[in-house]
């Protein structure tokens, strides 16, 4: 069955897309490379345009959105892969702004460690803000951040800047949990969760709801994802 098999009304579909692309580029302000964090005393880049997709939405470890959502969505990502960052800006963003929102799916984040070193140290860090409910935030910011693979890119002052930039964040506790038992374990359970579902590559999207699970890999469209949440709806 062709990718278009699923798009039960196209037309609504594309009407879906303009309004979330309304949205995405209302918050995004333009050009993000130019927003930066004046409260973090660094240059940490994205995170007033994140903070934007997510404001008034609810929060809870590693997940946005409402915990009533009938469609769940799990993406399972590192935190180093470039072609998450791809689908951070474009399937991922269209998703929150459109479904995430309306509270017909949520979306959870599970940082993998498959690339090197650096991917463990993110995830680490993601996974202490997800203590603390802002495990989406932190790895949609650190993508914004991202740097070129296993270069040593991911360094205690970058992690500890994107934790100064998001609110909601007690940056002293979130420096002791991210090398902490449960930020470690964390990172273990989500490689475990991996390999259970059978993921082989990043990112992979799991969505599950009354109408079944569908599973999509790589920076798909945001058609194709926002087809997939009515497809299992």
């Amino acid at each position: 069955m062709s990718r278009r098999a699923w798009l039960i009304s196209g037309a609504a579909v594309v009407a879906i897309i303009i309004v979330v692309v309304a949205i995405v580029v209302s918050v995004s302000g333009g050009d993000s490379s130019s927003d930066s964090s004046a409260s973090s005393g660094g240059s940490v880049t994205g995170a007033a345009k994140v903070l934007a997709l997510t404001k008034g939405i609810p929060q809870n470890g590693f997940t946005v959105g409402k915990a009533s959502a009938p469609v769940k969505v799990q993406e399972f990502l590192d935190p180093q892969c470039p072609v998450c960052k791809k689908a951070s800006g474009g399937a991922v963003a269209a998703l929150v702004a459109g479904p995430v929102r309306s509270g017909t799916a949520n979306l959870t984040v599970v940082p993998l460690k498959f690339i090197g070193s650096d991917s463990v140290t993110a995830s680490q860090a993601i996974a202490a803000a997800a203590e603390q409910d802002r495990g989406f935030v932190y790895s949609d910011v650190l993508y914004a951040n991202q740097g070129t693979e296993n270069t040593g890119w991911v360094t205690p002052a970058l992690l500890k800047d994107i934790a100064a930039a998001i609110p909601g964040i007690d940056v002293t506790a979130w420096e002791t949990a991210s090398t902490g038992d449960t930020a470690v374990n964390a990172v273990f359970a989500a490689s475990d969760q991996a390999t259970s579902a059978g993921v082989t590559a990043t990112p992979t999207f799991v969505l599950t709801g009354p109408g079944g699970t569908k599973t999509l890999v790589g920076a798909v469209p945001a058609t194709e994802l926002l087809a997939a949440v009515k497809s299992v709806s």
